[in-house]
């Protein structure tokens, strides 16, 4: 049930910028950026791209130089503190206002899409990989001990999860011995999560800034246009979602492939000498699947009700942020991720079968599709906002509001 707004809720924020976490990080990723510079600069050596970096075809950083990052991650460090305090401090004239929407844009973009690359979405699928089968795991464990002892639900929740735990753990060191030949990557996948971390607060900071510019609620960015109503966005959030989960086939397809003597995006020879490769192939397609599950779960009731299957969670209703924060970032790294992948299929000394990788893995596709039906999702389950006049504002309000209006009373709404 949607919680009503209370008096105690916080001042409606038509009028005044109210700073909170998303400016608290970008002021403190700003300043982890001044510390990165200062880091290049006094030992270029420690700069993780360049035509050095073994991800060199994957990112765009490999055309910055050194020195050009230095000083591109001191400036930018300088003025986002230097934004961030002013947005802390609560000054948001309109010179300000509109020049920290046009900072917080290029931030967004350069730190949040454009500085990663697809590194950041393997790591996330290889944890996925490992996360995906204990999940499995934990869930039929669950199931089985509570069919065995339907009045102990509890001791089922915990036999499943420990059970999951250790199938996850097992995995882990599974996947540590295969990759024992890798090459180290250092400290570089810290400087690449880092840099989204900070371009998705900038990019919280960006979507503040315009709802407060155009005088919508800060909190929930009502009132909005016809196709965000619950409505709209359930008829126009089907197609794309389906159109979503239908991406990762072609990439499962692939991955199924290293089961066969016709392997697709590996080569016989290497499967053959490593054959845990195989196996691992295999759990990237589950993980896949996996994806296409919880991507269908957005417009299914598993996605408002998680399944009984579940430890301790299972029969109790999804959280709509549960749901909205996971696929918005790995929407984000689908994106990333395929700026990267057209970097290598069409760079220099590329043929038709590297052109063929963007259709076998559609990341450029793949992403904004996610995005659009995971933002769908929340607008058709976007929750009532708690602040004061928002709902009466953004024509949702509640039957008391109506009998006031109706009844003619004499009290106004003065959060304003």
């Amino acid at each position: 049930m949607n919680e009503a707004p209370t008096d105690d809720a916080p001042a409606l924020r038509h009028h005044r910028y109210v700073a909170g976490w998303p400016e608290v990080g970008v002021l403190v990723g700003s300043l982890l950026l001044i510390g990165v510079g200062f880091l290049w600069w006094l030992r270029p050596s420690s700069y993780p791209f360049g035509p050095q970096d073994r991800f060199a075809d994957l990112s765009l950083m490999t055309y910055v130089p050194a020195d050009t990052a230095v000083v591109l991650a001191l400036t930018a460090g300088a003025v986002g503190v230097a934004l961030a305090g002013l947005l802390l401090d609560g000054r948001t004239g309109a010179p300000i206002r509109v020049g920290g929407i046009a900072v917080a844009a290029v931030a967004a973009l350069v730190l949040g899409f454009l500085v990663p690359d697809i590194q950041v979405l393997t790591i996330t699928g290889y944890l996925m990989t490992l996360a995906v089968p204990a999940a499995i795991v934990a869930a039929l464990t669950t199931r089985l001990v509570r069919r065995a002892s339907p009045h102990h639900g509890s001791a089922a929740g915990a036999a499943g999860i420990a059970v999951g735990a250790a199938a996850f753990v097992t995995l882990l060191l599974w996947l540590n011995y295969i990759a024992r030949d890798a090459e180290p990557i250092g400290y570089r996948p810290l400087v690449v999560f880092g840099s989204l971390a900070i371009g998705a607060c900038w990019a919280v900071v960006l979507v503040r800034l315009l709802r407060h510019h155009r005088r919508h609620c800060q909190s929930c960015g009502r009132p909005g246009a016809l196709w965000t109503t619950p409505a709209s966005a359930s008829s126009w959030g089907r197609i794309l979602t389906w159109s979503a989960a239908l991406c990762p086939l072609p990439y499962v397809v692939t991955r199924l492939s290293w089961l066969t003597p016709w392997p697709i995006g590996e080569s016989a020879e290497t499967l053959a000498e490593h054959p845990g490769l195989r196996i691992f192939g295999l759990a990237l397609a589950v993980a896949g699947e996996g994806g296409t599950w919880l991507t269908l779960g957005l417009i299914r009731p598993r996605g408002e009700v998680f399944p009984r299957s579940l430890p301790f969670l299972g029969g109790r209703p999804v959280p709509v942020y549960a749901a909205v924060v996971p696929g918005l970032i790995v929407s984000l790294m689908m994106c990333i991720a395929g700026h990267s992948l057209v970097q290598q299929s069409f760079g220099a000394g590329t043929d038709l079968s590297d052109h063929l990788l963007v259709l076998l893995m559609p990341f450029p596709l793949w992403g904004p599709l996610l995005a659009a039906a995971t933002l769908a999702y929340w607008y058709r389950r976007r929750p009532e906002c708690r602040v004061v006049g928002c709902r009466r504002l953004s024509g949702h309000g509640t039957a008391a509001d109506a009998g006031r209006r109706s009844g003619g009373g004499s009290r106004r709404d003065t959060a304003g």
